[in-house]
């Protein structure tokens, strides 16, 4: 199988204090990098009026970690300093409402080896940032446990994911946790439009074990869908079935749907939800299957309707060596490690999955990870697949489809344990082309 170099260009100036300023030919496709003040990695890239805005992290250390964030125009060219911002990190950003700038949720996490109990020695709080658009910081709030006695333990609360209603309101997703051998489960923030008043928050814990989140979330006839991993015991971390919470705003669980519940040893993992291009139709979900020991891994793509009932003849699975020669993959068909990290709708209602695969030294390959592109239809089928690859190692943080039909993916490249993020915009084939 051959793999295309497409970020050769990128991986020969790895060695550039400002990669962003080694341009290619002008082009409506593009390959970008960008680097900070050390190694910066990508969450998220999310579209402006007149280009786009990027949303990353720099770690310092456990307990240092700074947001970044900076804009493009539409060809990939930075159109801002790069703004860093402390306080924790940033897994999501959403342009607010009336022109107000941008709001960006995380975590921030307080270390101290020595505290009794075991518990808080880390202690998580969840992190709103408000930033207006020339990117100036204007607020920071968190949501923290305030129990003031030392000796109990900190409840756990991260930021995941947000979305705008309709009406204009700002819903913020995260997890909380209660010890450290309590589940992790979800909750639910609603602000007014002008971030002034908190007007509804709640917890969920239908289900008595740990939620892993997907990045998005969505609003959708007054209720609220995401999609969740859940771990198969109260303890054990490795989450091995998915559900579709649906949630009725400002109230709790109305659905519930479930896929792989009844098959034991297995990992799935959630990793991202988006509506299809005709609303009606529902939405499409990406993530990850493997053997619980992590072998095995392959892609997987299932469907819900409008109100997040999965359709159990929408699942697919996908791996690159397999799916580029149209074999038949079942659950455990593999013959390389692939993980979906991120889709987008299409115009003809079908998506692009993204994600990155493991090569090994029996492919053609650079054994890191390089990016894996693969357009399906409305149904599922397998359209075209694409990879990115070089000699560094690339993951996947978003992948959005443009007003032209190209599309834009936005991930991190480490090369020499230095991560840093880059830009890619394709045609609507995946292609790179003048």
């Amino acid at each position: 199988m051959k793999f295309k170099p497409l970020l050769y260009f990128l991986l020969l100036l790895s060695a550039c204090t400002s990669m962003e300023n080694a341009e290619l030919t002008e082009r409506a496709t593009f390959i970008k990098t960008y680097s900070g003040i050390r190694g910066i990695e990508a969450a998220a890239a999310e579209i402006t009026p007149d280009g786009f805005i990027v949303l990353g992290n720099m770690t310092i250390a456990r307990d240092s970690v700074l947001t970044v964030v900076f804009k493009t125009d539409k060809r990939g060219n930075r159109t801002t300093p790069i703004h860093y911002y402390q306080g924790g990190s940033g897994n999501a950003i959403k342009a607010l409402p009336n022109n107000q700038g941008y709001l960006i949720v995380g975590e921030r996490i307080k270390t101290n080896p020595t505290a009794e109990p075991t518990d808080n020695v880390d202690i998580y709080s969840a992190r709103m940032l408000h930033i207006s658009n020339d990117l100036d910081s204007l607020k920071t709030w968190y949501l923290e446990d305030t129990n003031p006695n030392p000796t109990d333990p900190k409840v756990d609360y991260k930021g995941i994911t947000l979305t705008i209603s309709p009406d204009q309101k700002i819903l913020i997703l995260g997890t909380y946790q209660e010890s450290i051998l309590s589940p992790i489960r979800p909750y639910i923030q609603r602000y007014s439009s002008d971030l002034e008043t908190l007007e509804w928050y709640d917890k969920f814990d239908l289900i008595d074990r740990s939620y892993r989140n997907t990045k998005s979330m969505h609003y959708v006839n007054g209720n609220i869908i995401w999609g969740s991993s859940i771990a198969a015991e109260q303890q054990n971390f490795d989450f091995s079935y998915v559900t579709i919470p649906f949630v009725q705003d400002g109230s709790t669980f109305i659905n519930n749907s479930f896929f792989g519940q009844d098959v034991a040893e297995q990992s799935l993992r959630v990793n991202d939800i988006k509506p299809f291009f005709t609303p009606g139709l529902g939405f499409g979900i990406i993530g990850s299957r493997a053997d619980s020991n992590g072998d095995n891994a392959n892609i997987f793509f299932l469907s819900t309707t409008l109100n997040g009932n999965i359709n159990p003849n929408s699942v697919r699975y996908f791996d690159v060596v397999l799916s580029s020669s149209n074999q038949t993959i079942t659950e455990t068909s593999s013959e390389t490690q692939d993980y979906g990290t991120a889709l987008t709708s299409t115009f003809d209602n079908g998506f692009v999955l993204a994600g990155h695969f493991v090569t090994t030294t029996t492919q053609v390959g650079n054994g890191l990870n390089d990016i894996v592109l693969i357009k399906i239809d409305q149904f599922g089928n397998s359209q075209w697949l694409k990879t990115i690859g070089g000699t560094g190692s690339e993951t996947v943080s978003s992948i959005t489809e443009l007003e032209d039909k190209s599309i834009l993916i936005c991930g991190t490249n480490l090369v020499g344990g230095i991560p840093s993020i880059f830009l890619i915009r394709t045609d609507q084939n995946g292609e790179l082309k003048n």
